[in-house]
Order: structure tokens, then sequence, then C-alpha cells
């Protein structure tokens, strides 16, 4: 893998989100807008009375994660659509970049934007409605990893079905992580859930880095068990994306395809 291919790959998105207002957009407007809303609405039931202390706590914090994840998520598939949407696939991998430093560069790229997103939503979170995540950041970060390496599994195995089934399932990039929202426990415990579905929930990595973070803003310290439960589901789940995606890149690159897709 060579550094300066890497390179040539962040530059060519940070040049591209220099002039392109989509990419301003999808990093900070969402964020920041998500943010706002439930800012709002955690104001509304607060006022009445309605949540219990710490509750509006457990929202931001979790808006905030969430946001990160599904950005990452999202930004790895629609990163490459990108290279489909302006036909410029065949130009990439005519040249000496190989499909790994390609996604090392998109992973790169897509690290900084999260982390421009995270952070605007927790300025906006502090400023607006005073709940400061920063002093937090600290018992946070393991469960960030876990939400990225799981958000980094999911954007191959989809980046791979774009490869194989092309644009035609360009939506998943949009709507997959909204299909794992309501068993990763964003805004309710692991208890919430029927009982048939907590063991299904309890195999997302996001369900232990939501259930970490609450235990963290109850102050009841970090949680090493949902930590190393996300830590190997994450290992597990990214080991098969590589390998579904190294297998279908090869597929989709031994018939022709690559040449064909749009």
């Amino acid at each position: 893998m060579k550094r300066n291919r890497v390179k040539a790959v962040v530059m060519r998105h940070v040049y591209e989100a220099r002039r392109n207002v989509d990419r301003i957009t999808d990093t900070v407007y969402w964020p920041v807008l998500d943010i706002v809303v439930w800012g709002f609405f955690t104001i509304y039931l607060k006022s009445g009375n309605r949540l219990a202390p710490g509750v509006v706590s457990f929202l931001l914090g979790a808006v905030i994660l969430w946001g990160m994840f599904y950005a990452f998520q999202r930004d790895m598939a629609v990163g490459f659509l990108d290279e489909l949407w302006s036909r410029n696939l065949i130009n990439l991998f005519s040249s000496p970049l190989t499909v790994w430093e390609y996604m090392t560069g998109l992973v790169l790229v897509n690290v900084l934007k999260a982390g421009v997103g995270l952070t605007a939503a927790a300025m906006i979170a502090w400023a607006s409605f005073a709940f400061d995540v920063f002093p937090w950041m600290p018992s946070f970060v393991p469960y960030l990893a876990d939400l990225l390496l799981f958000a980094l599994a999911l954007g191959l195995v989809i980046t791979g079905l774009i490869f194989r089934y092309t644009t035609r399932i360009q939506a998943l990039a949009w709507s997959f992580a909204g299909l794992l929202m309501p068993l990763s426990c964003v805004f309710y415990p692991l208890s919430a859930l029927p009982k048939y579905l907590q063991p299904v929930a309890w195999m997302l990595p996001t369900t232990h880095a939501f259930e970490g973070m609450r235990q963290t803003l109850a102050g009841r310290g970090f949680s090493a068990k949902h930590f190393l439960w996300g830590i190997g589901l994450d290992l597990v789940y990214l080991v098969i994306a590589a390998l579904f995606f190294r297998w279908i890149f090869e597929v989709a690159r031994s018939r022709g395809l690559l040449v064909k897709l749009e």
C-alpha cells in the first residue's frame, strides 16, 4: 500500500468538498438539525416535568453518537457512489491505485467528516441546550471506536453490493443504518425491547455502545463489559465484511462488471 496513493484519494475528496455544497450539508447540516429538533423536544418535555433527571443528557448524547455512526456508514457508500455518478471508476482502477488503497483513503476522509459533524453537533448542544458533552469525551472514545468500526463493516458490505448490483440498490447507502436503529437501543435501554428481540439486539455493537454511553452519563462509570462485547463483535463483522468485499470485487472484476457499472 502506497501512502502517496492514499493521500491522492483523500485530496480528491477534499478538493470536491471545497466546491460542493452537498458535502458541507451532509457533514454539518443534518447533525446540527438533529440536535436542534431533539433539543427543543426535550425542552418541551422538561417544561411539563415529564422527564426523569438525566434523560435530557441521555437523549442528546444518543443523538450525537448516532449522527456520527450514521454519517460514517452513509459516506462510506456515498463516496464510492460519487465515482459512479461522475463516471470516474474506470479512471481510478486503470491507474496503479489498488482497491484497498482507495478504501483506506475513503475511510480517512470519512473519519475527518464524522469528526467535523460530531464537533458541530456537540457545540450546538452545549451552546443552545447547556449539554456539555466534551467532559464526557474521554469516556465516550471507546464507544465511538465501537460505532466507527461497525459503520466501516456496514460500509464495506454496502459498497460490495453496489459493485455487484450497481446503482439499483444505492438507496441502501442512506437506509440500511435506519433498519438497525430500533434494535440498537439508541434512545431507550435494552430492557425496553420485547424479550424475543433482546438477543438480536445484544449481537449489535451499536447496542453496546449506547448502553455503555447511558451507563457513563448516569454516573456509574465506564462499562468494560459493553466495550469488550462491542469491540469483539466489531472485529468479527469487520473480518466478514472485508472477506465479502474482496470476494465480490474479484467477481465483478473477473466478469468485466467494473466497466459496466452505472
